[in-house]
C-alpha cells in the first residue's frame, strides 16, 4: 500500500449539514406523513430545488433509487406482461424494478465505446409488447439520447432515464434526467448526491408527476390547504400506491448536498480530465468514451477499461484488488452483464411460474459486448477525484504495477 496521504472522505458534511439535521430534529416533523407545522417540508424544498437543478417542472423524492424506478415505470404506463428494454450491463436494480411491476425485462446489448445501451440493439429488440426503454447513463457516459428519442417516437415507447451515475451531467446543454418521459436518480451513500438512502424521480409531464407523487405516498395526493396539525396528504381513489416516501432527515441531507454538487463536480472534472490525459499513452488501460453530445459530464464511478491481451482475460477482480491495496481505497470490479450476474435471479422470483419462466430466463439473451466489458474493467470511486489533479499519477502508477504483475 502506498504511503501517500489519504484520499478525500465521502460523504461530505459541514456545519450547515449538522444545523439542518438539528433543525429537522427540533421541527416536530420528521416525515411527509407527519403533521404540518406551518412551514414547508424539507422534502418539498428539496423537490423544488432538484427540479430547478435538472431543468424540469417536477421532482418527487422517494426512499431509494429502486423505488424511483418502480414508481416511474408504473407512472409511464408499464403493466404486467409488458416488455421493457434494459441494457445488459447495469446495476441489478434496473432489471429488478421491471420485474417488480410484473413486466418482462428484455436485456439489450451495449455500445462498445460507451458501455451504455446500444440504440441499434434496442431497435432490433422491439416487439409489439414493448412498452418502454430504460436509458441508463453509466459511469459518466450516456446513451445516445438523440437516436433513442427517435426510436421511441417511431415505436411509441416511453423513455425512462436512469441517472444514478450522472447527477449534474448534460446532453447538448440539457441536464440528463430532463430528456426522457421520466427519470430516476439514486441518492444512496456512495452517489454524487446522497441522502444516505434515497432517490428522486423527475418528469416534465403533469399527469406523470401526479402518478409519481401518489404512487410513492400510498395513493395519497398533496393537500396544499392543510391546517397546522394535520397531514399535507389527501386521500383520493384511483391509484394503488406504496409507502416509498423520503424522510425529512434524508431530504435535508439531499438539499444540503445539492448546494455543493456543482462545485464538487467541477473539482472532479478537473481530476478526471487529468487522468484521461495520463491514460492516453498507457498500454492496456483506457478511460470510458463519452459521446460528443455530453457537454458536461459527471461520474459517480470512473470506469477504466482493461485490455485482456495485456492484463489477461477477466482480470477485473485481480486488478481491482491490486489497485485497492496500492491506493488505499476500495476499487471495485465492474458489474457483470445481467445475464451472468449473481444478483439478478428472476427465476427465483414470484413471477417465474409456468410459461413465464422462459421469457424471464436471463440466459436466453446473447450479450457479447456486455459480457466482455463486464469482465474487463474496474471502477474508481468519485471521492478520489475530489483530490487535486496532481494525484492522478498515483492511479497510473498503481495500474503500471498491476500490469507488471499480470
Amino acid at each position: 500500500m502506498t504511503d501517500a496521504q489519504p484520499w478525500p472522505a465521502w460523504p461530505v458534511h459541514t456545519p450547515d449539514t449538522e444545523r439542518w439535521l438539528l433543525d429537522v430534529v427540533r421541527s416536530g416533523r420528521w416525515a411527509v406523513s407527519g403533521a404540518f407545522t406551518g412551514r414547508p417540508s424539507y422534502e418539498q424544498e428539496f423537490a423544488d430545488a432538484f427540479a430547478r437543478f435538472i431543468g424540469v417542472p417536477y421532482a418527487v423524492p422517494v426512499c431509494n433509487g429502486s423505488a424511483a424506478l418502480t414508481v416511474a415505470l408504473e407512472a409511464l404506463g408499464v403493466r404486467a406482461g409488458d416488455e421493457v428494454l434494459v441494457p445488459g450491463l447495469t446495476w441489478v436494480a434496473c432489471a429488478s424494478a421491471v420485474l417488480r411491476v410484473g413486466a418482462v425485462p428484455v436485456l439489450v446489448d451495449i455500445s462498445p465505446k460507451t458501455l451504455c445501451l446500444s440504440v441499434e440493439a434496442a431497435a432490433a429488440a422491439v416487439t409489439p409488447r414493448t412498452r418502454a426503454v430504460m436509458a441508463v447513463h453509466l459511469h459518466g457516459s450516456a446513451v445516445d439520447m438523440d437516436a433513442l428519442t427517435e426510436l421511441a417516437r417511431r415505436h411509441d415507447l416511453a423513455v425512462l432515464e436512469d441517472c444514478s451515475h450522472v447527477h449534474g451531467a448534460a446532453w447538448r446543454d440539457r441536464r440528463l434526467g430532463s430528456l426522457g418521459d421520466a427519470a430516476a436518480f439514486s441518492l444512496q451513500q456512495t452517489k454524487l448526491l446522497t441522502s444516505g438512502e434515497g432517490g428522486v424521480a423527475t418528469t416534465s409531464d403533469p399527469a406523470v408527476h401526479e402518478l409519481l407523487y401518489r404512487k410513492r405516498a400510498d395513493g395519497r395526493g398533496p393537500r396544499p390547504d392543510a391546517p397546522v396539525g394535520e397531514l399535507q396528504l389527501a386521500e383520493h381513489p384511483g391509484v394503488q400506491g406504496y409507502n416509498y416516501c423520503m424522510s425529512e432527515f434524508g431530504a435535508a441531507l439531499a438539499l444540503d448536498g445539492l448546494g455543493r454538487l456543482a462545485e464538487e463536480n467541477a473539482r472532479r472534472r478537473r481530476s478526471m480530465r487529468r487522468l484521461e490525459e495520463l491514460l492516453a499513452g498507457f498500454d492496456g488501460a483506457a478511460p470510458l468514451s463519452r459521446p460528443e453530445a455530453v457537454t458536461e459530464d459527471a461520474a459517480y464511478q470512473v470506469c477504466v477499461r482493461l485490455d485482456p491481451d495485456v492484463f489477461g482475460p477477466a482480470a477485473k477482480h485481480t486488478v481491482a484488488a491490486a489497485l485497492s491495496r496500492e491506493l488505499g481505497v476500495h476499487v471495485e470490479p465492474i458489474d457483470s452483464a445481467l445475464n451472468r450476474n449473481d444478483l439478478y435471479q428472476p427465476l427465483a422470483s414470484v413471477w417465474a411460474t409456468g410459461d413465464r419462466r422462459r421469457e424471464l430466463d436471463p440466459a436466453r439473451f446473447r450479450l457479447p459486448v456486455a459480457e466482455a466489458a463486464g469482465e474487463n474493467a474496474v471502477v474508481l470511486p468519485h471521492r478520489m477525484f475530489l483530490a487535486e489533479p496532481g494525484r492522478m499519477g498515483e492511479i497510473v502508477a498503481a495500474l503500471e504495477k498491476a500490469r507488471a504483475a499480470s
